[in-house]
């Protein structure tokens, strides 16, 4: 900066100043600016001028996976919002695995970053590492939370699921659970929520997978596998079945299209399909799915808030906040 400073005829300050704000300058002083990025194609170091800083400008984003549709979505959320108000963001993966989590944490504590927006893995988190790493950074938790007394900013399960499940009971047959191993608190929380309610309404909970396979990321083929291995002939005619997410419900259905039953909410279907997140792709299945949207762009706002205004007496970073969902009613159930 100061070779490019001195070569545009200005002082360093100022150049700082613009790359800081361009509109703290005087209009003709950006324009001698803009015109010798042109000519000399000068950029300035990001990280190196976001470590001299004493405010950061810079958020990191640590969720499990970049395949799947809502962490792809929620990172996008968050990086356009930190954008707009000049900070950077920076991702890292976990990989469902908790040494990768640990190394995420460790490489942003290691930056001069504003705070940390993180989707943890759950019950393999390593929570005093989580815990060391607020004390140099704040952390917001997202989608799921860390661990029963820890606030988080995600979908309200105790909602969401009783919705449905007094949807599918007031329109066919009570649902039976599909549930996925307790990878995270969300799992947990939701078949919890499921035999809880069911119980209110005087219906039975029924597990239909209580030992599931193992699984880190593959959803689908999860459901698929799962269902293939079940035994169909404890299933009559017209069962329901609420998958504990959109990603599991894709592969049950496609398990099903193989055994030949027909997935729908028609009279003679064989069965009624139901999910929860609202997938990109759960509108485009044969039969479209019914699920539960989940606001994953308010989610991704008040994530991007809670580290902007983390100064002072911050509400949503001390106590979160669960944002209800919405069914979606199509043609699997």
């Amino acid at each position: 900066m100061e070779g490019f400073s001195s070569a545009i005829g200005l002082s360093r300050p100022t150049v700082s100043r613009y790359f800081s704000d361009p509109q703290s300058v005087r209009k003709s002083t950006r324009k001698t600016i803009e015109s010798g990025l042109e000519q000399f194609g000068y950029q300035p170091n990001f990280h190196a001028s976001n470590l001299s800083r004493r405010k950061a400008r810079a958020i990191g984003i640590i969720v499990p996976s970049i395949i799947d549709p809502f962490y792809s979505e929620l990172v996008n959320t968050i990086e356009i919002y930190a954008e707009a108000r000049g900070y950077l963001t920076i991702l890292q993966c976990s990989h469902h695995d908790p040494k990768m989590e640990i190394l995420a944490l460790a490489r942003l504590r290691s930056m001069n970053i504003a705070g940390i927006a993180m989707a943890p893995l759950g019950a393999t988190t390593d929570i005093e590492a989580v815990k060391n790493a607020q004390a140099d950074v704040p952390i917001v938790f997202i989608d799921s939370r860390l661990a029963e007394n820890i606030s988080y900013i995600g979908t309200n399960n105790r909602q969401s699921i009783p919705m449905m499940i007094d949807y599918l009971c007031h329109s066919g047959t009570p649902p039976v659970f599909f549930n996925l191993p307790p990878l995270n608190f969300n799992i947990m929380e939701r078949q919890n929520t499921y035999f809880e309610h069911m119980k209110k309404i005087g219906k039975n909970p029924t597990l239909i997978n209580p030992d599931p396979i193992p699984v880190k990321d593959n959803f689908e083929r999860f459901g698929f596998e799962q269902f293939m291995i079940l035994l169909q002939g404890n299933l009559p005619k017209g069962s329901t079945i609420l998958c504990v997410n959109d990603r599991v419900a894709f592969g049950l259905m496609s398990a099903a299209a193989k055994l030949g039953l027909k997935v729908g909410k028609n009279p003679g279907d064989d069965l009624r399909v139901a999910g929860h997140d609202n997938q990109h792709f759960s509108q485009y299945t044969t039969p479209s799915l019914t699920t539960v949207a989940q606001n994953t762009k308010e989610i991704g706002v008040l994530a991007a808030r809670a580290l902007l205004e983390s100064e002072g007496d911050n509400t949503l970073l001390k106590h979160g906040k669960l944002i209800d969902g919405t069914i979606l009613f199509r043609d699997s159930a």
